[in-house]
Order: structure tokens, then C-alpha cells, then sequence
């Protein structure tokens, strides 16, 4: 089984994204109580719904991701990863529901990363989800935020400072992950902090490519770009 996850991290490291995700399914078979298998194989699925271009099978995969990541915290409920993996999926299968459902599960992608971070201070993927977690927050309409307040008892403290402060964490910790820069230029662009949202966004642009999504951050990269530019004239 360790052989064949080690498989699918080397087809990861290629970025032969079918490849990862038949291997991390192999190892599940042999073992499905692997813990390791079962959290990458989980990363896998919704990297390939991050870059389908069907809805249908991007939900498909979500559904997929978001029950074996339950699996994964139940399997191993002190590690980061399966907390981490668990409030991506369900913030992924959040963007195929409607408003008042899409806050509901927000809830649950906040108390996931916070857990997560409770296991591993430094995870960079909990604090990518926590940061996007307020810039949302903070951008909800009035009549999603009036339901969020009910939701949460009062509505939750979230801001982009907070979201700034934990996007930056991250890039110290994982400095060469391109979407930690993205999603800081476009939350910097978010708190019109345009300059700053530049350096962000071209570091990002100019990173080499290490993960099967790069290409994705990109996209949203440049077209954020071209918006922050036109404030900067």
C-alpha cells in the first residue's frame, strides 16, 4: 500500500492528476482504512473538480471528496490533514447550493479549518480556507448575512484584515504555492489595497508550475490583474 501511494504522490509531482487519483484508489481497496490514502485521494478528487469544466461531475466528485473526508477525521481525528480536506470539500459542494445552504455549510468549512489548525498550527491549507472563509463572509449580501447572523447566534467576526493576515501566513509557510499568492492579490484587491494586490498577483504569474491547478490560479490571477491595473493608472 505505501508503494502505491508513493505512486500516486510521484504521478502528483508529475501532475498526471489520473494517474494520482487511480493510485490513491488502489491503495484504498488494498486498505481502506489508510488514513494517508484516503485524505490524498480526497486533495485529488477536488483538484479534478476544481479544473472540470462540467458541473455535474464537479458535484459528483464533491460528494465524493466531502463523505471520504468524514471518513478521514474519523479514521485519524488528531491529524490536520483529513480537518483541512474535509471544510475544502464541503466549501467546494458549497458553490453548488443556493445562498441560505451555502452559509449553512460554511459554518461547518470554518469549524473544520479551525480544527485543523488546532492539530497543526502551521497548516497552510487551513489558513488558505479560513482566510477565503472571511473575504466571503464579509461579501455576503444583506439578506444572506441577516440568515448567517440567525445561524451563527450573532454574525460571526470575519474581515478582510483577517483574511489578508492568515493568506499571508500561508505564503510565508509555503512560499512557492501558487494559489496562496492569488488569493492574496485578489484579496488585497478585495480591500483596495491595489499595489500590494499587483506584487501579489505577479508573484503568483511568475511562480513555476508545481501542482495540478496552477494553470487554474493563473487564469483568476490575470484577470484580477487586468482589474487591479486598471486602479492603479
Amino acid at each position: 500500500v505505501a508503494a502505491t501511494i508513493a505512486a500516486g504522490d510521484a504521478a502528483m509531482d508529475t501532475l498526471d492528476l489520473e494517474a494520482g487519483i487511480a493510485a490513491y484508489r488502489s491503495a484504498l481497496e488494498a486498505a481502506p482504512d489508510s488514513f494517508e490514502a484516503t485524505w490524498k485521494l480526497v486533495r485529488a478528487l477536488t483538484d479534478k473538480a476544481t479544473l472540470s469544466k462540467l458541473p455535474s461531475e464537479q458535484k459528483g466528485l464533491c460528494i465524493e471528496a466531502e463523505k471520504l473526508a468524514r471518513q478521514a477525521v474519523s479514521l485519524s481525528p488528531a491529524d490536520a490533514n483529513g480537518h483541512a480536506f474535509l471544510a475544502v470539500a464541503v466549501g467546494k459542494l458549497a458553490l453548488f447550493e443556493g445562498g441560505k445552504r451555502k452559509v449553512e455549510l460554511s459554518k461547518e468549512v470554518k469549524a473544520e479549518a479551525e480544527k485543523a489548525l488546532q492539530c497543526n498550527p502551521d497548516d497552510d491549507v487551513a489558513l488558505h480556507i479560513l482566510a477565503i472563509w472571511n473575504r466571503e463572509m464579509v461579501e455576503l449580501g444583506w439578506f444572506l448575512k441577516s440568515f448567517a447572523q440567525l445561524l451563527y447566534g450573532k454574525f460571526p467576526p470575519a474581515s478582510l484584515d483577517a483574511a489578508i493576515a492568515d493568506l499571508q501566513r500561508a505564503t510565508e509557510l509555503k512560499p512557492d504555492v501558487i494559489p496562496h499568492h492569488v488569493e492574496l492579490g485578489i484579496t488585497l484587491a478585495s480591500a483596495k489595497r491595489w499595489a500590494e494586490a499587483r506584487v501579489e498577483l505577479e508573484k503568483g504569474l511568475a511562480l513555476p508550475t508545481a501542482w495540478v491547478t496552477d494553470d487554474y490560479y493563473r487564469a483568476l490571477a490575470r484577470a484580477s490583474l487586468a482589474r487591479v491595473k486598471t486602479h492603479l493608472r
